[in-house]
């Protein structure tokens, strides 16, 4: 079945990490099925979480979107579970440059799967030199960067349409604001993306880093040492785009 125009716009927008335009296009209609719909309208509602600092949240969302795909689409390889809760896609061998809907598709939830799950060991790490609550804090500082700070879905405040896209404009509103409660809620959820029970974050680690021009210094540093993204750890086929935020920040990073 060939896609319909309107899913073609959705995973152009969302490949770019533009969940917002992708929403609208996809409550717009013009769409092959409402299977396909829905595990878009999924993606992107899990891009907006992560926008907000909600990671376990995407973590979920993402799961969902790969079991509703993997449930009509049997023979995708799955990653081996390794104790996860969610089904965590092995991206299919590269069909070349005129890979389908079905298969960029598949493509963005690997991504973006790949991507927290190497945020989520990244934040089980002990790094010499730097307390844990420091580290995680950093890491959720270059997440607030690549999503926020340097992506345009999130630069303006919209309308809510529920109440889940109203609890995510009040978190990314947040971080637009700079407001410390937001980055140590955003730290804390990334804390717990691998230690559920796991405490929550303090003022303390904020002023000991400095606060917010601190862990900026810091977080910078972060991207200046990272490869071009996305950033996952396995290889990234040929032609697996980045999101634009990721790519911003990270060339913004890069010595002159």
């Amino acid at each position: 079945m060939n896609a319909a125009p309107g899913e073609i716009a959705a995973i152009n927008e969302l490949e770019l990490g533009n969940w917002r335009t992708a929403w609208r296009i996809l409550a717009a209609g013009d769409l092959t099925d409402a299977y396909t719909g829905a595990d878009l309208r999924t993606i992107a509602r899990a891009m907006s979480y992560r926008a907000a600092g909600d990671f376990s949240l995407a973590w979920s969302a993402l799961g969902v979107a790969a079991a509703s795909v993997h449930r009509r689409q049997p023979g995708i390889p799955v990653a081996s579970p390794q104790g996860t809760d969610v089904v965590r896609f092995a991206l299919p061998p590269d069909p070349g440059p005129r890979a389908g809907a079905a298969y960029r598709t598949v493509r963005l939830i690997w991504r973006e799967q790949g991507e927290l799950h190497r945020l989520r060991r990244q934040a089980a790490e002990r790094p010499i030199g730097m307390t844990q609550d420091r580290h995680i804090l950093l890491l959720a500082f270059v997440e607030y960067l690549c999503w926020v700070e340097c992506d345009r879905e999130s630069w303006l405040q919209e309308a809510a349409t529920d109440d889940e896209s109203a609890s995510v404009e009040a978190r990314i509103h947040e971080f637009r604001e700079r407001r410390r409660e937001g980055f140590l809620r955003g730290a804390t959820d990334l804390r717990r993306l691998d230690r559920p029970t796991a405490g929550v974050m303090t003022r303390t680690v904020w002023d000991r880093i400095d606060q917010y021009y601190g862990l900026r210094r810091l977080a910078m540093q972060e991207l200046g040492r990272r490869p071009a993204p996305p950033w996952v750890d396995s290889v990234v086929p040929e032609g697996t785009p980045a999101r634009k935020g990721a790519s911003v920040a990270w060339t913004m990073a890069q010595p002159a």
